[in-house]
């Protein structure tokens, strides 16, 4: 719709016609019926949309495999990560755009529910090493409940578990999310965790790896006799699973 600014000037549309102001001129010009595109414009949005498919489709495998809790708005930020991940190949003499993914570190850190993070409740970094053999090795220190955690008020246990994942996306296929091993342990005010290391069986090659850390407090609302949960779920380590 088109105004008149300060200086008496229309700008915007007015039927099919468009007013631009530079300056003290006014610019028209009519609207084209269709919008212009290049072939590498247009080849960056049909690649785009389908990691937009690729990721929308993981995500529902990933949630049918694990108990994640997530908020609202978790969708769209968990697409722009996975965008990042893929690394493009445009080459002007093929009508498509070949996606590598190579870069799965771009999922480390991803908050799953921005209303209970896991760097806001969890005050401890575990350790991993991939070795040659494609088994991975977990570490963790001694584990104390309110030295290592800051649990919500009236929580008196925390569940903490690990999930490793070997995820497999190809560009025209459903992609594929296996959990390889899991670890689980229960941390409470009278419970400590012993400094530990877990150790997998040898993983899948040529797949994406991925940890994914779920932290889990139980609590008692304020003068209810309700027991309630919140969960933290994050991406704390990501690899690709290239055999050495």
């Amino acid at each position: 719709m088109g105004k008149i600014n300060p200086k008496g000037q229309l700008s915007g549309s007015v039927g099919r016609l468009v007013f631009v102001n530079l300056g003290n001129t006014t610019v028209v010009r009519s609207k084209p019926n269709r919008i212009k595109q290049t072939i590498a414009t247009e080849k960056s949005a049909n690649c785009f949309g389908k990691i937009s498919n690729l990721d929308k489709l993981y995500r529902q495998n990933l949630l049918r495999l694990l108990p994640i809790v997530t908020d609202k708005k978790y969708a769209y930020r968990h697409r722009t990560h996975f965008n990042r991940m893929a690394v493009r190949d445009i080459d002007p003499n093929t009508p498509n755009t070949s996606i590598q993914w190579s870069l799965p570190q771009m999922m480390t850190g991803f908050e799953f529910n921005e209303e209970a993070e896991w760097r806001s409740l969890c005050r401890f970094f575990p350790s991993y090493s991939l070795d040659t053999d494609l088994r991975l090795s977990i570490g963790m220190q001694e584990l104390i409940f309110k030295r290592d955690f800051r649990p919500v008020e009236k929580s008196d246990s925390i569940t903490l578990s690990f999930y490793v994942l070997a995820v497999d996306i190809q560009q025209d296929s459903h992609p594929s999310v296996e959990i390889c091993a899991d670890f689980t342990m229960e941390i409470s005010p009278l419970i400590n965790l012993p400094e530990t290391v877990w150790t997998t069986d040898p993983l899948p090659a040529n797949k994406l790896l991925f940890v994914i850390g779920l932290c889990k407090m139980d609590f008692e609302e304020p003068d209810k006799n309700n027991r309630k949960e919140t969960t933290a779920s994050c991406y704390l380590w990501a690899d690709l699973s290239h055999p050495k």
